[in-house]
């Protein structure tokens, strides 16, 4: 059989999956592997991949062995086994450890209204071809930023996976700025300098984690400043991440900071309950969970309601939780998750109060709690006013005349025309039943 026959049949065996497993388990742990060998004798599929551990993904072929051996069976009109290799056929030499995380691809992150940009940006710079002419191109360098855990390590590790499977000629190198100051230290002292600069500017992606962790090392800074000039006037990708923007890195010497300027910037901000909500569901698709079980769901509520403002923390508790209820073999419910994260995390309910429904429509609808106190009249803060003022009214014991007086000195019956505004909507806009809802799911 044919490479091309091999693979031919290996992609009839994923579109089957398809068909019968959630897609994102296929996206995630089968469409980066690669037929590379069919042994008739053993009966064996070798699978190679180029990205991650091997491991990650044989330990979920073995886990729905039953399900890929039939798949299998239809395709190659017998059972074989499945093997995973990262060893390419033929390559005897030393395999090194693979930066990338196998989990960090684009089919993984669940973009939301908070990183819709970014996502956007990095998925531009890893399918497309730089074919711009002259010297300026608006996606290079692509600049991504944010606090640290919400999620650009993982965008730009995704550019990379997607570069690795999809253009297998383009060579990408992903380096954290500890790294590469380390290997240059290392290079300065063995005299080994122009490998140094060798490795890093011969690639067609770069890809730089925390780039603000260079300030105040003038031999990193300087480096970096060469190695971004080479590659940029070679028409190669460079990719940045740091928790601030480029104007904000002060320390950084000013002809570096404007290179950075050069491309795109894309912030990615703090997730919202429905993102948080999207992420662990997607996580739990992937552990076989049953997302549609309703105890599981108030479980994933919990856990997004108590982790707020930071994802990889998101992601921790959930496999805490998953770890625990393995180690205890109890059914993963509201109540474990308020066990198990009790000691790490504030899983305590809070008490709805005017201020606490102020501040949450205000953030909510991107605005000032001063605002709703305020006397503007522009619909952009009048309507969430409104809608404040019908929550407090329904969710505490507050008194038309009371909510005046929190609402900056209110009559009670320009309170009661908004109560009723927001009571009458509600029956005729949908989407405003959908705002009030996430709004209460958030309190």
């Amino acid at each position: 059989m044919t490479k091309a026959e091999l693979t031919a049949k290996w992609n009839q065996v994923l579109d089957l999956l398809a068909q019968t497993m959630e897609r994102l388990k296929v996206d995630n742990y089968l469409k980066p592997l690669a037929p590379v060998k069919l042994n008739e004798k053993d009966q064996v599929l070798s699978l190679h991949t180029a990205v991650g551990n091997s491991s990650f993904y044989q330990n979920f072929i073995n886990r729905n062995k039953d399900e890929i051996s039939r798949a299998m069976i239809l395709v190659f009109g017998k059972e074989y086994s499945v093997s995973v290799t990262n060893r390419d056929p033929g390559d005897d030499g030393e395999q090194e450890p693979d930066p990338l995380n196998p989990n960090y691809t684009f089919d993984t992150f669940v973009p939301g209204n908070n990183s819709r940009l970014a996502y956007a940006a990095a998925t531009a710079v890893a399918k497309r071809d730089n074919n711009s002419k002259g010297g300026y191109d608006k996606f290079n360098p692509l600049f991504l930023y944010g606090a640290s855990g919400l999620g650009k390590t993982h965008l730009m590790q995704a550019i990379g996976h997607y570069v690795r499977q999809n253009k297998p000629k383009k060579k990408v190198l992903y380096v954290s700025s500890e790294t590469f100051t380390n290997e240059l230290i290392l290079a300065i002292q063995k005299k080994k300098t122009q490998e140094f600069k060798d490795k890093y500017r011969n690639v067609d992606y770069l890809l730089f984690d925390d780039v603000q962790f260079i300030a105040g090392k003038p031999s990193t800074e300087e480096e970096l400043f060469s190695t971004f000039d080479a590659l940029y006037n070679a028409k190669k990708q460079v990719v940045f991440t740091s928790d601030r923007p480029p104007r904000e890195l002060g320390e950084i010497p000013e002809r570096l900071i404007s290179r950075f300027s050069w491309g795109l910037i894309a912030d990615i901000q703090t997730p919202d309950y429905e993102t948080r909500m999207a992420i662990l569901k997607n996580k739990a698709i992937l552990e076989d969970l049953d997302i549609n079980d309703p105890e599981l769901t108030a479980a994933l509520d919990m856990i997004a309601q108590s982790i707020q403002s930071n994802i990889r923390e998101l992601e921790s508790a959930f496999t805490r939780v998953l770890t625990f209820s393995a180690l205890t073999e109890q059914p993963i419910t509201k109540d474990f998750v308020r066990t198990v994260l009790s000691e790490v995390y504030d899983t305590r309910t809070t008490e709805i109060t005017p201020d606490v429904i102020k501040n949450c429509v205000a953030s909510y609808f991107g605005i000032k709690v001063s605002d709703l106190e305020g006397g503007t009249h522009a619909r952009n803060v009048a309507y969430p006013r409104q809608i404040a003022i019908y929550l407090v009214r329904e969710l505490t014991d507050y008194s038309f005349p009371k909510i005046g007086e929190i609402f900056g000195g209110r009559d009670h019956s320009t309170v009661l025309y908004s109560y009723k505004k927001i009571e009458k909507d509600l029956k005729k806009v949908p989407e405003l039943s959908e705002v009030i809802e996430n709004i209460k799911k958030l309190l």
